[in-house]
């Protein structure tokens, strides 16, 4: 049995089963990892209120037969994630493979939940995609401004303008 102690940015949280709940996060020490949460949708849940989708927390795994989070604590400020941070999430979520750990990845993700701006560029060329040499993947134009998350596909404005909204991040 392994025990694991270390920050992290939580990506999502799904249900699992009736009581247990699935936590996907990015660890600075791990990449990105799942981890299920015992009894984290019961309404008196010691974890549930720490991991919250754009949190940052210090987490405790344990690994047996597959990792299960022992532990949470919300590293403050605690606030609700912008826009750009809820992209920077959706791409790492989408694009970064599991158990991998990148510092520059790391660091990029954690500054993003923090700033107004958006550096989704930066985030794409770490995560091996070149914004500026890609070209729409209907028409063949450039310069392309979406990115869909569920084909990893760019596209121009014109061509992206008929994808859902909640598939595409915008480059």
């Amino acid at each position: 049995m392994q025990e694991y102690v270390t920050d992290a940015i939580v990506l999502s949280v799904h249900s699992r089963g009736e009581t247990d709940r699935l936590i996907g996060c990015f660890a600075k020490q791990l990449g990105r990892i799942e981890a299920r949460m015992i009894g984290g949708r019961k309404p008196l849940s010691k974890l549930s209120p720490h991991c919250t989708p754009g949190g940052l927390v210090t987490i405790r795994l344990v690994e047996k037969n597959q990792l299960t989070l022992i532990d949470a604590l919300q590293i403050p400020p605690s606030r609700l994630p912008t826009p750009a941070a809820l992209r920077a999430i959706m791409l790492v979520r989408a694009l970064a493979p599991k158990g991998v750990p990148d510092g520059r990845l790391w660091e990029t993700l954690k500054r993003s939940l923090n700033e107004e701006e958006k550096n989704t560029e930066a985030l794409f060329r770490i995560l091996g995609y070149d914004v500026t040499a890609a070209s729409c993947e209907a028409c063949g134009d450039t310069p392309v401004s979406l990115f869909s998350v569920p084909h990893h596909e760019f596209f121009c404005d014109r061509c992206g303008a008929r994808l859902p909204e909640h598939e595409v991040v915008y480059c």
